[in-house]
C-alpha cells in the first residue's frame, strides 16, 4: 500500500503538530518495513520556507521518501499558486493520505484520513484570534465531510468530536501521541546543570511549559504562587518555559507583579535540545492547563521522570494517570494546596517520580506508530 502524509508543519520553531509528525514518522518507521511512505512537504494551503530542510525527517529506510524532492522551488510555486495545477500528473497516488493538522492534502484520489488534535476553537473561540477560529472551522467541516476516518490524540476529543459532530461517529479513532528519546532521566547530570546555568537557574524550581496564553491558565497559577510566596514557603522559583501567544497582556502583567518577589523567570522560548535538561532539572513541571487535546508536556516530563501536577480535565487525566497530582484549573484554592503539597513534601515529589516512567511508557513511538497503520489499513478497506 502507498500511504501519503503531510509534513507541513515540520518548519521551525516547532509546535506541537511538528513533534505529532516526527514522531509518527519514527514510530511508523519502527513497526512497518512493507508499505511505502510519501511524505508530502507542501500543499496549498502550507508551503514552508524551506522545503529542502524537510528532508532530514525522512525516516533513513527504503520505504519513505520525500515527495518531489529534487524539484526547483520556484517551479513547484508556479504551478501551485500561479497556474493552480495540483494535478494528477504532478502528484502521486497514495491510497491513503493522512492530514496531521485539519488543512492539509485534498487529493482527487485516495482514501483520507485527517487528525483532529483538539477542538478549543470550537468550545473558547475567545483564546484564538477570528482569523484562526473561521480557518479551523471550515477545514474541520471539510475534514469531518471528507475523510474516511478521523483521528484524535485522546478519547476525551473523541468524545467531543462525535459530540460535536455527530456525522463523524463511528469514524473516529484514537491514536496517543508520544515523546522524542531525547526525553528520558538524565544520563548526563553535567549537561542537565549547564543548561540550568545557561538560563541562570541556581535555585530549586518549578517549571511550566507552553505558550503564554490564556487556555494555559496561567493567571491562576501565578496568583497561587504569589501567595505561595506570601505563606513563606519561598524555597522554590518558578519557571516559565515559552514564548509568548495570543491575547498574553494579562499574562505578562502578572508575571511582572512585584508579588513575585522576583522568583518567576520567565525564559521565552526554549529551543527543543534543551527542553530535556529542563524537565530533568525540574523539582515538579507545573501544568495547571484549562483545556487540552492532549497534554504532551506531562508526557514529556513524566518520561524525564519528573514530578507532574497537572488539572484534571479535558484530557490531560488520560496522559497523568495515576503519576500525577492533580488539581482543579478552575478552583485558586485547589492550585495553591497543590503547589503547597509540591513544594513542602519530597516525600510526594518522590512517590510520583517513582510512576512517571511506567506511566510514560505507555505512550511510545512504537504504538503510536501501530495505532496509526491500522488507521491506514482500516481506511484503504473501507
Amino acid at each position: 500500500m502507498n500511504i501519503g502524509i503531510d509534513i507541513c508543519r515540520l518548519t521551525d520553531p516547532w509546535t506541537g503538530v511538528g513533534n505529532y509528525i516526527v514522531n509518527l514518522l519514527a514510530g511508523l518507521a519502527a513497526v512497518d518495513r512493507e508499505n511505502s511512505y510519501l511524505l508530502y512537504p507542501y500543499f496549498p494551503e502550507c508551503f514552508p520556507h524551506r522545503v529542502a530542510d524537510l528532508a532530514e525527517f525522512v525516516p533513513p529506510q527504503d520505504n519513505f521518501s520525500l515527495w518531489g524532492a529534487g524539484r526547483p522551488e520556484l517551479l513547484v510555486k508556479l504551478l501551485w499558486f500561479k497556474l493552480k495545477l495540483p494535478q494528477r500528473w504532478f502528484l502521486a497516488k497514495p491510497e491513503v493520505t493522512h492530514s496531521t493538522n485539519l488543512a492539509g492534502p485534498r487529493l482527487p484520489h485516495g482514501k483520507l484520513v485527517v487528525t483532529v488534535h483538539d477542538l478549543s476553537f470550537c468550545r473558547e473561540p475567545a483564546w484564538h484570534k477570528q482569523d484562526n477560529v473561521t480557518f479551523s472551522l471550515r477545514a474541520l467541516e471539510q475534514a469531518v465531510a471528507h475523510a474516511e476516518l478521523l483521528i484524535t490524540p485522546s478519547r476525551f476529543t473523541a468524545d467531543e468530536l462525535t459530540e460535536l459532530y455527530p456525522q463523524s461517529a463511528g469514524r473516529v479513532r484514537v491514536v496517543p501521541e508520544a515523546v522524542l528519546p531525547v526525553y528520558r532521566p538524565a544520563e548526563d547530570p553535567a549537561r542537565v546543570e549547564r543548561v540550568k546555568a545557561r538560563h541562570g537557574l541556581q535555585r530549586p524550581y518549578l517549571l511550566f511549559v507552553g505558550t503564554l496564553e490564556p487556555r494555559k491558565n496561567l493567571e491562576r497559577l501565578l496568583g497561587a504562587f504569589h501567595r505561595l510566596l506570601a505563606r513563606g514557603q519561598d524555597e522554590f522559583d518558578l519557571v516559565l518555559a515559552g514564548g509568548a501567544g495570543w491575547k498574553a497582556t494579562a499574562i505578562e502583567a502578572a508575571i511582572q507583579d512585584p508579588a513575585g518577589q522576583g522568583r518567576v523567570r520567565r525564559l521565552g522560548y526554549v529551543p527543543g535540545p534543551e527542553l530535556p535538561a529542563l524537565y530533568q532539572g525540574a523539582a515538579a513541571l507545573v501544568y495547571p492547563s484549562l483545556y487540552e487535546g492532549f497534554g504532551l508536556p506531562v508526557l514529556e516530563a513524566l518520561a524525564c521522570g519528573a514530578p507532574v501536577v497537572t488539572s484534571r480535565a479535558a484530557s490531560l487525566p488520560e496522559v497523568g494517570g495515576e503519576a500525577a497530582l492533580y488539581l482543579d484549573p478552575l478552583d485558586d484554592q485547589s492550585m495553591l494546596h497543590a503547589l503547597e503539597r509540591i513544594t513542602g513534601e519530597p516525600e510526594l515529589r518522590a512517590e510520583l517520580a517513582g510512576k512517571a516512567l511506567s506511566q510514560a511508557a505507555r505512550f511510545s513511538q512504537e504504538a503510536m506508530g501501530r495505532a496509526a497503520l491500522a488507521v491506514y489499513q482500516e481506511a484503504a478497506s473501507r
